[in-house]
């Protein structure tokens, strides 16, 4: 069976992406009381356990045993948005507690086969790279081979949301799934994959490969040839009907369209002048001191944010017949745009609903490295297991 513990699992986004893939989680963890409770109503409470990442590698033994781990731990402190203290940071510094139970499940020799951790692309670049290298050095030392995966989940869903997918694949299968760069037969193999697609390894990733080849490295071969979905329109809820007062008022959006420049106010004007309905969404920023609305149409979304203050919220705009009409994106919408299902239950307080999906993955994103990852791993293992019997 395709078992895994979800570490910093918010409200179980990772795990609806796995389930696609017939995963079963057998452990979730997290610190936040109302992600508990909304991982619970959605998936019961059997297996969510309430705890500091450091307790619960304290008390590691009481771990169950698992073919995975999964870890999207958090990005304040790599964030671009946020202080950058990197893995030294209170925060983001939380991954040394994953490190300190594989270290000691290496002892005991049962340590997962595979490791998936998630971030932001400050990962990349936080301490100009160390960071990241770091975290490869200490799998190395575990004995894993390291790729990391660099997606969009634009190509999956109408949103702006690039993250970094780190993969550890244990060296007794990671052989069987991964190109290994371990002699000059191989080496050109290895190369060819390792420059073949930049969507999916940025040139940031390739060079932090390149110049560390001290570190077990290893490809997977994925082939990645999807176009951005562009369909905003489709995870519009339709049920805001035009009397609702979720739209703003003409006050309120005259004082959006100041803030905006000729270029975007521009724009809304010929979208008002459609004879069909288009949207974009809008953003809040500061340049230079002053704050601006910055809109885009291209049918896709800005990146999703947990709700700090009122300019993290995305704002839509609903133009066409001769008007334009503007409020927030709703919660429902927030989860559209992170491919998860109409009947996954969100909290009923907006505010904890915009931080349950800002703080989350792109469900899709985790399917697609389920099942051109992940599973093969597996399948690897299971295949070699077999033949031993």
């Amino acid at each position: 069976m395709k078992t895994y513990l979800e570490f910093f699992a918010g409200v179980g986004l990772v795990r609806e992406g796995m389930s696609r893939d017939n995963w079963n989680c057998l452990w979730a963890n997290d610190y936040s009381k109302d992600k508990q409770d909304t991982y619970i109503q959605n998936y019961g409470n059997e297996h969510f356990v309430l705890a500091d990442i450091w307790d619960v590698a304290k008390d590691s033994d009481n771990l169950p045993e698992a073919f995975m781990y999964t870890a999207s731990f958090p990005c304040t402190d790599l964030s671009v948005a946020g202080n950058r203290a990197g893995l030294a940071g209170a925060e983001s510094g939380t991954i040394n507690a994953i490190f300190d139970i594989l270290d000691k499940k290496e002892k005991e020799k049962n340590k997962p086969k595979i490791v998936m951790l998630e971030n932001v692309k400050g990962f990349l670049t936080s301490n100009n790279g160390g960071d990241c290298l770091n975290t490869v050095n200490l799998f190395t030392q575990l004995g894993y081979f390291v790729d990391i995966l660099e997606i969009d989940a634009a190509y999956f869903t109408p949103q702006s949301r690039q993250r970094v997918f780190m993969i550890a694949v244990d060296e007794s299968i990671a052989d069987k799934v991964m190109s290994i760069r371990d002699n000059e037969k191989t080496q050109n193999l290895w190369f060819d994959i390792l420059n073949s697609n930049t969507v999916i390894r940025s040139p940031k990733v390739t060079n932090i490969i390149k110049k560390s080849p001290e570190l077990n490295w290893g490809l997977f071969n994925i082939e990645f040839n999807r176009e951005f979905n562009t369909n905003l329109n489709e995870i519009i809820d339709l049920s805001v009907e035009d009397e609702s007062s979720l739209w703003w008022s003409n006050k309120r959006k005259e004082h959006l369209f100041n803030q905006m420049n000729q270029k975007h106010k521009n724009i809304l004007n010929e979208m008002v002048k459609h004879e069909y309905l288009s949207y974009g969404t809008v953003f809040r920023r500061m340049r230079k001191g002053v704050s601006t609305a910055e809109m885009r149409t291209d049918g896709i979304a800005g990146c999703l944010r947990t709700p700090k203050g009122g300019s993290s919220k995305q704002i839509l705009i609903q133009a066409g017949f001769g008007e334009w009409k503007v409020r927030l994106l709703n919660p429902r919408e927030y989860a559209r745009l992170q491919g998860v299902r109409d009947s996954f239950l969100l909290p009923e307080n907006m505010n904890k609903s915009f931080f349950a999906m800002g703080d989350a993955v792109c469900v899709p994103v985790i399917e697609f490295l389920s099942t051109q990852a992940l599973t093969p791993c597996f399948e690897a293992w299971e295949n070699a297991n077999y033949f031993k019997r």
